[in-house]
């Protein structure tokens, strides 16, 4: 009997020895999430949407944007630019605009498959252009968020709802760990914006008369769609000012749903790359 009870705690040891040592690779090989830390920059992200009223599936590229928008708070600004084969105009309902033309056909694109955005303007490794497809978008925004911006933007716009005028001043201020020279031409753009406008829109259920387009270009307020340069090649990056008075605000528009939106970038043959960007309401 002692020898049938020493071998039945033995064999009760070994079964929770077993049981310890199985629960320990068990958690062994559990796969631990990463630890994921915020990056802490005061970088903001251009998005330019590429979209039309008759793109079928760009609404969902929007309803996209505004989800990592509400992830990535005051971190990403959307512009959307309706041009291109699904840009149209519906009984009159018309969201093209010039400079979004030549934004899309002539600098940034052409786009030829849709939804479709350019993140920063920059050729992302294995691209062979700015222009990035849906699945690429949150990657893409979260590795330039991390990015430190070699200078900061402030933004002042004026409204006079008498005269439909509006005066936009943007001010560039260097970052002081930037202390080389510009390897390409600065240059600042400065567009408007528009959201809440009500109209037609294609989506996979059908035609939408109701839907609502937001961020919508209107216009590219400084001289050139292309930027306007600030400090040529080769200088050093010093403080600058760009301002634009007088801008008549067409009656079509809604000023209350209006944004100016500043961003400084390079202006070279191979590299378009958005620095920094800024929003502000016009009224």
């Amino acid at each position: 009997q002692g020898k049938n009870t020493k071998q039945y705690i033995m064999n009760k040891i070994a079964r929770v020895l077993t049981f310890a040592i199985g629960g320990f690779i068990a958690l062994g090989c559990e796969e631990i999430p990463p630890q994921i830390t915020p990056c802490q920059t005061s970088r903001v992200v251009l998005v330019e949407e590429f979209t039309g009223i008759d793109c079928v599936n760009c609404p969902a590229g929007s309803a996209k944007l505004e989800t990592l928008s509400s992830q990535n708070p005051g971190k990403i600004i959307v512009v959307g630019i309706h041009a291109g084969y699904f840009a149209t105009d519906h009984n009159g309902f018309d969201l093209r605009c010039s400079d979004g033309e030549n934004l899309e056909s002539l600098y940034l694109g052409p786009v030829s498959g849709y939804p479709a955005s350019s993140i920063n303007r920059k050729v992302f490794e294995g691209e062979s252009d700015v222009v990035a497809d849906l699945t690429e978008w949150a990657g893409y925004i979260a590795t330039e968020i991390c990015e430190r911006p070699i200078a900061e933007l402030s933004l002042t716009n004026t409204y006079d709802p008498a005269t439909r005028m509006a005066s936009v001043t943007v001010d560039v201020t260097p970052s002081t760990f930037f202390t080389g020279l510009l390897e390409e031409d600065l240059a600042i753009s400065v567009l408007l914006t528009e959201s809440n406008i009500v109209g037609y829109q294609k989506t996979p259920a059908g035609s939408d008369p109701a839907y609502v387009h937001k961020h919508v270009l209107r216009d590219v307020i400084t001289d050139s769609y292309t930027g306007d340069v600030l400090i040529p090649s080769g200088n050093a990056l010093t403080a600058q000012q760009k301002v634009i008075a007088d801008y008549l605000i067409p009656s079509g528009w809604n000023p209350d749903n209006c944004h100016a939106v500043a961003f400084i970038h390079y202006k070279g043959e191979n590299n378009k790359e958005v620095i920094q960007a800024i929003e502000a309401h016009i009224n």
